[in-house]
């Protein structure tokens, strides 16, 4: 297998996540003071922080890093819909880190135009994405991060991709991320 194709499986594993440089800190209950929309908006930055910053850590493929912004039995679900056929893969934490680690070629995921919502404890994040692999494009689509406010601070409990190619989706707004290829 090459590295390329080595990637791709990594691509469709993690659909398209990428990492972070250290785990979030929980959320202060000073965040707000006793300001209810200043503790609402610190909540949504924090877990918009989370999930560019596990993306960013896919990215450089650092899997022990990468593992700090996950619960442990957290779950990648990919729903591939390439030349009109649908494949759905449900994969594990773990599975997805034996598969990063095996890559060797850059990798780059960005998302645009993000939804966050957020209950308590409990948050979702919605937004199209592209993904650049080997310095080329791969695919594009929307992921849903869920996530759950612990006592390490906001943790991806799972991540559900759409994979798909123009023009059943977009390409991020500012173009191809530099050094890649371009744009499909």
């Amino acid at each position: 297998m090459t590295n390329r194709m080595a990637a791709r499986m990594v691509l469709l594993a993690a659909g398209g996540i990428l990492g972070f440089l250290a785990p979030v800190a929980p959320l202060s209950a000073q965040a707000g003071g006793n300001d209810p929309e200043a503790s609402r908006l610190a909540a949504r930055a924090e877990v918009l922080r989370t999930v560019r910053e596990a993306q960013l850590t896919l990215g450089r493929r650092d899997v022990q890093i990468l593992r700090g912004y996950f619960l442990p039995r957290a779950l990648l679900i990919t729903v591939t819909e390439l030349d009109e056929d649908r494949t759905t893969q449900v994969r594990s934490l773990d599975e997805l880190i034996d598969s990063l680690a095996a890559v060797t070629v850059p990798i780059s995921e960005r998302i645009w135009d993000p939804e966050v919502r957020v209950d308590g404890g409990v948050a979702l994040v919605w937004a199209p994405y592209d993904f650049y692999i080997g310095g080329g494009f791969s695919h594009c689509g929307h992921e849903a991060f869920q996530l759950v406010n612990t006592e390490q601070g906001w943790k991806l409990t799972s991540i559900v991709s759409t994979v798909m190619r123009p023009p059943d989706c977009e390409i991020h707004p500012d173009g191809p991320p530099l050094g890649t290829a371009g744009s499909p």
